[in-house]
């Protein structure tokens, strides 16, 4: 049936007044798969990505897409915070190490450039990482998380056979305390038959086990990531891992440290922590490994308490890297 001319011209107007408010205003209240709801703003980058984001104890979905979102101005100290007061910077020893370039996340690790900052007690830049907020959020035992992301390690990477390093890690908040569970890029002769840069799935609250998952990534890889975890003992615990669609990780297990028994922060980039040794950066350099940079594309984070309407469904497909 043909539509009389006042009504449809009225009916434009409204579609375009719609189109309009989006563009301005983002989709608020977007209903996802698996229950979640993502209340959205900002602009929509080139892949249709929007950020949404959250705090560290906010449920449901959380979104970081880098392309709308900025690092305001250095603080001078350990990091900034960023995203709404969302996300922060945490480094050692220079906060521009983090930077934000074509919508992806980069972490950028020198040992001496620049200089670390006065207020830093290392000698040598041996992190460059970003963390959820607020610090010790304390997630309780039976807390869900979901974590999908990409990682691209720089084009001139060089696996560094002298020093590990993790670019990604839970960790209790407590200080001198390893973290809770971490993804690990290993050294060599650190395990008898495996070799220098193969990926590790360390899960300390596990009485330290090492897992190893057979990936070497090259330079110009990009590793697409998802995590899961129920952060609880050895009974209730679960943590699952898949790299680039495959799993590589896959138990009921403890998940949580009998001593601090909760979840903890999650951070992604660069921890080298033995380049606060001048012997281990040397170590380093002479390899030639001076410096080593990777990025990482949009984040996106659930987070579920048991009683969450979608507490233990599958949010695979939601969180997976785009």
């Amino acid at each position: 049936m043909k539509l009389p001319k006042s009504i449809a011209k009225n009916s434009i107007g409204i579609i375009l007044s719609m189109l309009l408010i989006v563009l301005i205003y983002g989709v608020v209240g977007t209903p996802l798969p698996h229950g979640e709801i993502a209340y959205t703003s900002g602009i929509v980058d080139s892949v249709g990505c929007r950020t949404s984001g959250g705090l560290a104890n906010d449920s449901g979905l959380k979104v970081w897409c880098w392309s709308d979102v900025n690092i305001p101005e250095y603080t001078g100290q350990q990091g900034v915070a960023f995203s709404d007061g969302q996300l922060k910077v945490d480094s050692e020893c220079d906060e521009r190490q983090v930077t934000i370039v074509n919508g992806q996340l980069v972490f950028s690790l020198d040992p001496s450039s620049p200089p670390p900052g006065k207020w830093c007690a290392k000698n040598f830049n041996m992190r460059a990482e970003i963390r959820t907020v607020p610090w010790h959020v304390n997630h309780k035992k039976g807390t869900e998380e979901w974590f999908g992301w990409s990682y691209t390690f720089g084009s001139d990477y060089i696996i560094d056979k002298e020093t590990p390093w993790l670019f990604f890690q839970v960790h209790p908040g407590i200080q001198n305390v390893a973290p809770q569970m971490a993804l690990w890029v290993i050294k060599k002769n650190q395990f008898n038959g495996h070799e220098a840069g193969e990926i590790y799935v360390v899960n300390t609250a596990n009485n330290t086990e090492y897992q190893p998952t057979g990936i070497i990534p090259e330079a110009g890889e990009t590793l697409n990531i998802v995590i899961h975890a129920v952060w609880d003992d050895a009974a209730n615990g679960l943590l699952q891992i898949w790299l680039n669609g495959v799993s590589v990780y896959d138990r009921q297990v403890a998940t949580v440290f009998d001593k601090y028994p909760w979840g903890g922060n999650a951070k992604w980039g660069i921890y080298k922590w033995r380049w606060a040794n001048a012997d281990d950066v040397k170590k380093s350099r002479q390899k030639g490994v001076t410096k080593l940079q990777t990025s990482m594309g949009p984040l996106r984070m659930i987070t579920r308490t048991p009683d969450h309407p979608a507490y233990g469904k599958n949010a695979y497909s939601t969180v997976m890297p785009q």
